[in-house]
């Protein structure tokens, strides 16, 4: 029952979609660019850690294309977007932190 609610709390929510980027995100990274695109224009994308739908973050609100700024927890995001049929596309942009 105990790891029942664990898989639960660590779940994105329903309709949302789990996007895993473990192996693709090089170590050491605290956060990663991503450049979004939507089409339409007015529709919205959003992505939040599994397990925290507070995290949540939004773009390109009535603008083809934006970029986020995401923190790197576990390298896995949930993804939602505001139409059904909407089309979205995302690309990575791997930048070293930098620390002062």
């Amino acid at each position: 029952m105990n790891w029942f609610l664990i898989t639960a709390a660590l779940a994105c929510n329903p309709g949302d979609r789990l996007v895993d980027l473990r192996d693709k995100i090089p170590r050491g990274l605290h956060s990663i660019d991503l450049m979004v695109t939507v089409e339409p224009f007015y529709a919205r994308f959003y992505i939040y850690q599994p397990g925290f739908p507070e995290s949540l973050q939004h773009c390109c609100g009535n603008k083809r294309a934006s970029i986020i700024k995401v923190p790197v927890v576990d390298g896995r995001f949930c993804v939602k977007q505001s139409q059904p049929q909407m089309k979205w596309t995302v690309r990575a942009l791997f930048r070293p932190d930098i620390q002062m």
